[in-house]
């Protein structure tokens, strides 16, 4: 039996540098990719404590609170405009170049194929279906179904109930190493996508694959498990 494969959203999929002009209108065009990084890496931020301190706060809501951080941190404040352009951006990211064809070969190979992000669940149906992707996936999955972020347990272990499958038959794919490592914590295999400016912790196990890129990872999956 072929393990399902589990993609992660955001940066694993959708590519988040098509945000630097949005960035660039609210903030400056000087150092707009810089800021962008620095946003989401404030996301992380406050939906990891959103999952260790257990008071779980929309992701939609942890977006704009970061865009407000941001703002804060350059002595400013981001008025409605900033925010309805950001939303629009936000939900309009399109796919990496090399995602596409790597779901495709997946696909023909006989995988099954689903999302599993943080996003809400229209949301990411959504952004999915802009992007030219929603029609790979037999399921996309939120971690707002269950109000706990990924890489808790329970957001793995909704993806395995959701899908009928043990914790083992999942390989979640991601370019982020918290994902790999909340994944293979929890009794999945895991692919890491080394998209520009990521890398595994050298402190968690080694994930099964790891390529440069989706394409990459669907190939090296779909020569080990046909």
């Amino acid at each position: 039996m072929k393990p399902v494969i589990v993609f992660d959203v955001n940066e694993t999929l959708l590519d988040l540098a098509a945000l630097d002009d949005t960035f660039g209108e609210i903030f400056g065009h000087s150092d707009a990719g810089e800021t962008r990084k620095k946003w989401f890496k404030q996301l992380i931020e406050l939906f990891l404590t959103a999952t260790v301190v257990g008071e779980y706060r929309r992701f939609d809501r942890l977006t704009d609170d970061a865009l407000q951080m941001t703002a804060a941190q350059r002595w400013r404040e981001v008025t409605d405009d900033d925010r309805e352009k950001f939303r629009k951006a936000l939900g309009e990211l399109p796919a990496h170049p090399d995602v596409s064809a790597a779901l495709q070969r997946l696909k023909a190979a006989g995988f099954t194929l689903a999302a599993l992000t943080n996003s809400p669940r229209e949301s990411a149906e959504k952004q999915l279906e802009r992007a030219g992707l929603r029609e790979y996936f037999a399921r996309v999955l939120s971690a707002d179904d269950i109000e706990r972020y990924k890489p808790a347990r329970e957001a793995y272990e909704h993806a395995a109930q959701e899908l009928d499958v043990k914790l083992d038959r999942i390989v979640l794919v991601a370019a982020h190493s918290w994902d790999v490592a909340g994944a293979l914590t929890a009794g999945c295999r895991a692919a890491f996508v080394a998209r520009p400016g990521q890398a595994l912790s050298p402190g968690i196990p080694e994930p099964q694959f790891r390529g440069r890129d989706v394409r990459d990872v669907a190939e090296q999956i779909v020569m080990r498990e046909q």
